[in-house]
């Protein structure tokens, strides 16, 4: 593997503010960066449109498989749901359902790149996955993904599983033909794994992570966030659980997020307060499913 490290330090947000707001400027983002600088000490300005990519943190929650009337889905903090030890062994599937952006640099539609790592224990063997998607999308607004899966039957070892992800802004117009290469059947229908190893998963996985590495390699695109998920059965106050659910991964710094304020619509598939107003923050949705194998002919 590449020995690619999602770190949070690489994130734009842990900039500080003269070097965000050099970023802006050289993706034309000229309202942003005065946003920002306005923000910096000595300015005038306050919290702004740009306060949510500005966050290098993360809060987890967890939706529980919801009854079928109900609407309005209940959110908890993903540190104290109870692990389901009846998946160690079996295969999941794990899917983007979900990309919200409150507020992305530059203007107008935004091209960002997520990347996802993760392993499948396989037998005494572990296979390192990685599988990246991109999406365009605007400020304000929901991508147009729903349910896109990335990992289909990984098996679940003793200790859980392991996933990673980031996404990167591409504030670069010369990636197009590298990008390209994600629009591919293969990486469209996400990462398909068998019961047994599969040496031709390395060149796969090798391709996501040099498309990715080419396009941090501009100076126009830059890592907005990253989050690092242990998801096992242990039963440590400080880990987080794995069960069947959806996991909800929110881009904040704010240590008192307290998710017993929010609920998960149905109807609208988004996160909404009590009072029914959308949080000014960009989150991901990660469906966590048993895989169901197609029948053979």
């Amino acid at each position: 593997m590449t020995g690619t490290i999602f770190d949070s330090s690489l994130s734009l947000g842990s900039r500080d503010d003269n070097a965000i707001a050099e970023y802006l400027m050289s993706i034309d983002d000229i309202d942003g960066a005065k946003s920002v600088l306005a923000q910096a000490p000595g300015g005038q300005g306050f919290l702004s449109f740009g306060s949510a990519y500005k966050c290098s943190g993360f809060m987890l929650g967890f939706i529980e498989p919801p009854k079928d009337d109900e609407v309005e889905v209940p959110i908890r903090a993903a540190s104290v749901v109870q692990a389901d030890h009846s998946l160690v062994g079996q295969r999941i599937k794990i899917s983007l359902d979900k990309f919200f952006v409150h507020a992305y640099p530059g203007s107008g539609e935004h091209n960002i790149l997520c990347e996802f790592a993760g392993k499948n224990q396989v037998a005494d063997e572990v296979e390192e996955l990685r599988f990246a998607v991109r999406t365009k999308v605007r400020d304000n607004a929901s991508a147009s993904i729903s349910g896109h899966p990335i990992f289909l039957g990984v098996t679940v070892g003793s200790n859980g599983i392991s996933f990673e992800g980031r996404a990167i802004n591409v504030g670069s117009s010369l990636d197009e033909t590298v990008l390209s290469a994600l629009d591919s059947a293969a990486f469209k229908s996400g990462l398909s794994l068998i019961a047994t190893a599969q040496p031709a998963l390395k060149p796969f996985a090798g391709l996501a992570a040099s498309v990715v590495k080419a396009t941090l390699d501009r100076k126009k695109n830059v890592q907005v966030h990253t989050f690092n998920l242990g998801l096992d059965f242990g039963g440590n106050a400080s880990s987080v659980r794995l069960r069947v659910g959806s996991y909800v991964v929110v881009q904040t710094d704010d240590q008192q997020w307290d998710w017993s304020g929010y609920r998960w619509n149905r109807g609208t598939l988004s996160l909404r307060s009590k009072e029914g107003a959308a949080p000014s923050v960009n989150y991901m949705v990660f469906g966590v499913t048993k895989f169901e194998s197609a029948p053979q002919t």
